[in-house]
């Protein structure tokens, strides 16, 4: 299948590059206006359902890219510019740092994987979440990195590479909340009221579960508000939990204190709603050449110990899949 990947000369040395956006500080406590929040929950809803077409500039981009590629693979020392997009959150998967450098666990992984990749150079943008999705449909961006999870409805559109890390979930209620004690089971959470993120891996096994339970549902209420304070609102009585990756709940628990408690949610139980726990990265469809490559990267990186040690920095554990 034709590849749609630009093409371009590089003399030996491959960067990679961040175009970062405006982006809210992750970490910050503050309390955010509630009408304000409400608003951008709406448009990033219609722009995730939507999912918008890219602008004509990157309709060009994307067709520039496909002339002449087949003529540039043959060329002996030529580099594939690959794009990648993320929305630059959840912490500490993907974030803006204190120093406006892009970093976390999803990024410092991809970056290890394409170092292993000479034939192409790897450039990351910053952009709002909706946005990868369009900029994969019209191959603006090759690739999205954002801790994704698979759903049918990504599956119809889009490739995905080997999971890159294992999942473990936790759902976190007030310590005062006694509706806490009675939690042994997802339809333990029927009728509860809940926060998340459109379209990260969470999120899918939260809609997974409602479209499954349909006289059961759970209540969720989208929004892009940062971790920190999506506990600070379950603290708070806001809502009544909120579902999180273990390794990240811990991460934050470690550095904030909240004053709260996790109930882990079983892997068995998770798989029936995600198919499997695991998260990949997204390739835009007609790049099986690319997945493959990072495929074969990716086992290079967890098998080497690499992803361990990036698992080890940000989560004191190690979360790499298993290729046994």
């Amino acid at each position: 299948m034709k590849k749609k990947f630009v093409k371009r000369l590089a003399a030996g040395i491959f960067a990679t590059v961040l175009t970062v956006g405006a982006l809210a500080g992750c970490g910050s406590k503050a309390v955010e206006n509630t009408a304000a929040q409400d608003a951008a929950v709406e448009e990033t809803t219609v722009q995730e359902t939507a999912e918008p077409e890219a602008p004509a500039e990157d309709a060009a981009k994307a067709q520039t890219k496909e002339t002449g590629t087949d003529e540039a693979v043959a060329a002996e020392g030529e580099v594939t510019t690959i794009y990648a997009a993320t929305g630059g959150s959840p912490k500490p998967f993907t974030f803006v740092d204190d120093s406006n450098e892009l970093t976390g666990h999803n990024i410092e992984l991809i970056k290890a994987i394409f170092d292993k990749l000479p034939q192409y150079k790897l450039e990351i943008e910053v952009t709002d979440f909706a946005s990868i999705f369009a900029g994969l449909d019209s191959d603006r961006y090759q690739i999205g990195v954002n801790n994704f999870a698979k759903n049918e409805q990504r599956k119809e559109k889009y490739l995905f590479t080997d999971p890159i890390f294992a999942n473990e979930y936790v759902a976190i209620f007030a310590k005062d909340n006694k509706k806490a004690e009675t939690i042994e089971s997802w339809d333990d959470l029927a009728g509860l009221k809940t926060i998340s993120q459109a379209g990260i891996n969470i999120t899918t096994a939260l809609e997974n579960y409602n479209t499954a339970n349909p006289d059961k549902s759970i209540v969720i209420e989208y929004s892009e508000s940062d971790l920190v304070l999506q506990i600070q609102d379950v603290e708070a009585g806001k809502y009544d939990f909120v579902l999180m990756d273990k390794p990240m709940f811990e991460y934050y628990q470690n550095e904030f204190n909240f004053n709260v408690t996790g109930i882990t949610i079983s892997n068995d139980v998770s798989k029936d709603l995600m198919e499997e726990p695991y998260s990949y990265l997204i390739v835009s469809a007609g790049n099986e050449q690319l997945v493959d490559d990072i495929n074969k990267a990716l086992k290079e990186v967890i098998e080497e110990g690499t992803s361990k040690e990036i698992n080890e920095k940000w989560f004191g554990s190690d979360y790499s899949p298993s290729y046994e």
